[in-house]
């Protein structure tokens, strides 16, 4: 049975009982995405009510392909295995939109930097996602915004929390190889210099997050 766009939504307003069912439906829409989605929530299942932050929030229903739709995703997520969705924005059109086709979302209207600067406890999934790149070949504004993110959500970051970053792809460098390039680029950078092993290396790009051992 494949659900026409309407009727998605007004699935998503009522909330998801079946998650399994759910994401069976909405998969073959995800596109690229459709690897790194599907890693993410195997490991959220392993996670008792998961806190997820996500900076970024939806902008346009249902365009799973082209946007990702990561807030209507982890919204019928927490709705069927529970746990906690905060979504922050700082477009006001973007945070009543969100407001609109979410149930389950903290949906908060701010700078994502600061915002999560301010966040205390922990964080299971940390989805970075709130800066538009253009240009596959000048992505340093956008990796480098993300960069700030991750500094700034620092006291929320524990052992074992997914850092993703939505948004990447591997351009030319030279004949010989490629480069990653995208809003996680520089991040992805810093967790090679520091050993962090990639876990979803796609269009999302994510690692779960180790202390350093005490000497």
């Amino acid at each position: 049975m494949k659900l026409k766009q309407h009727d998605k939504l007004k699935e998503t307003n009522k909330g998801c009982n079946n998650w399994h069912e759910y994401y069976k439906e909405v998969k073959p829409l995800l596109g690229l995405r459709e690897i790194g989605f599907t890693k993410m929530f195997d490991y959220l299942n392993r996670i008792k009510d998961p806190v997820i932050v996500e900076t970024g929030t939806v902008r346009e229903d249902y365009n799973f392909e082209g946007d990702g739709c990561s807030t209507v995703l982890f919204d019928n997520y927490v709705g069927a295995k529970g746990g906690t969705l905060i979504t922050v924005d700082i477009d006001p059109a973007a945070c009543k939109n969100a407001e609109i086709v979410t149930t389950n979302a903290e949906v908060v209207e701010s700078d994502s930097v600061e915002f999560l600067a301010t966040l205390e406890g922990h964080v299971d999934l940390l989805y970075l996602d709130s800066f538009n790149i253009y240009n596959w070949l000048d992505d340093w504004e956008a990796s480098g915004h993300h960069l700030k993110e991750l500094f700034a959500a620092k006291n929320v970051i524990k052992e074992g929390t997914l850092i993703v970053v939505d948004d990447n792809l591997y351009v030319p460098k030279s004949e010989e190889n490629d480069r990653k390039s995208g809003k996680g680029r520089i991040i992805h950078e810093l967790m090679q210099s520091i050993g962090i092993p990639t876990f979803i290396d796609g269009y999302h790009i994510g690692w779960i997050w180790e202390e350093a051992e005490e000497e």
